[in-house]
């Protein structure tokens, strides 16, 4: 693989599994954060009047929105800025394969030119919790994980497991392994 020319660090897992609370807290400490793509498509339909499950009633539709997403955002942020990523670009691969889509051209083109310095899988939690746009169950949340391990696997990122364990073990823990003090 060739060499990370960013200084962007993904936290991904399943849902429900503790990305948006360690995004929040990152934020509060002063790093830089990128929130999830799928909820800012979610937040902006529920805006124009759509609900949830009209926006995910053609699944794969929604899908290629969230990627389109995910490669305007990496486009406009500064790669040398350390950035913290809820969610990262071989995250679609993951939910793809889960739904049994096909891989078109320009998806793969977007995963190809993706690198980060580091992928923080979660594990999961052991509890599960619904929100107005998470419409997965735990189920989901265990098989998805294995494909987004396998996910930024094939690309030649190995995730770094991070335990289940409290919120600020793992800030600890991420922050250790990125080497920065508590403030960006």
């Amino acid at each position: 693989m060739s060499k990370v020319s960013n200084n962007w660090y993904v936290i991904t897992g399943g849902p429900s599994s503790g990305k948006t609370s360690l995004i929040d807290e990152l934020n509060k400490l002063g790093h830089r954060t990128i929130p999830e793509a799928a909820r800012i498509v979610i937040d902006e339909a529920i805006k124009k009047g759509i609900s949830v499950e009209e926006l995910r009633a053609d699944e794969k539709k929604f899908q290629d929105e969230v990627m389109r997403l995910k490669g305007e955002i990496e486009d406009s942020y500064d790669k040398n800025v350390l950035t913290f990523f809820d969610r990262g670009i071989h995250d679609t691969l993951a939910y793809f394969r889960f739904y049994g889509y096909e891989i078109d051209s320009w998806i793969k083109d977007l995963m190809d030119g993706a690198r980060y310095q580091q992928v923080f899988l979660l594990e999961p939690l052991n509890t599960f919790k619904k929100d107005y746009a998470r419409t997965e169950d735990h189920n989901f949340a265990k098989q998805l994980h294995k494909l987004l391990h396998d996910a930024y696997t094939e690309f030649e990122m190995e995730p770094t497991h991070v335990p289940a364990m409290s919120l600020d073990d793992r800030l600890k823990f991420i922050l250790d392994k990125v080497k920065v003090g508590q403030t960006a």
